[in-house]
């Protein structure tokens, strides 16, 4: 009878042992399929970059059409420039939501920027590539159209 009882225990054992097995891989594969958690994630990444005023590796976030037009060297001197106008505040995001399409390959994402106007909302496009969200902003860094608006102020 000791033996049976013993059996039972080194079943349950191992059953609990495969049960949180499976939750823990489930989790972390949930972590890299598309969706608003790893959408969220890699938003916030985004995010901290750009708060930690760190161009090279806001540019890794960039939609892969974006990186194809400027080198990482070239984005990060074209946003430190940007940047550097006198009468820019800094630059700091906070992320309010995601949202994206039903197929999860796509969405938004919103920003709340922090500014000398309260309530300043920034929307940035998202696009699922090769199992990772992307940003699609700052064009006007990577095409150089930021020095118009040197020009005009």
């Amino acid at each position: 009878m000791a033996g049976f009882v013993t059996g039972i225990r080194t079943k349950s054992r191992f059953t609990i042992i495969f049960m949180i097995i499976i939750l823990m891989a489930g989790g972390l594969i949930g972590s890299f399929l598309p969706g608003e958690r790893q959408a969220a994630r890699r938003v916030q990444e985004f995010i901290d970059a750009v708060n930690e005023n760190r161009p090279g590796d806001i540019y890794l976030y960039l939609t892969p059409q974006l990186k194809e037009k400027i080198s990482r060297e070239d984005f990060a001197r074209n946003f430190a420039k940007e940047r550097s106008y006198p009468y820019l505040t800094p630059l700091y995001f906070y992320l309010d939501e995601v949202k994206l399409s039903p197929d999860k390959k796509s969405g938004e994402a919103i920003l709340t920027v922090a500014a000398r106007l309260p309530g300043e909302k920034m929307r940035v496009q998202l696009v699922y590539d090769q199992g990772r969200y992307y940003v699609d902003t700052f064009g006007e860094i990577v095409d150089g159209s930021y020095l118009d608006k040197f020009q005009r102020l």
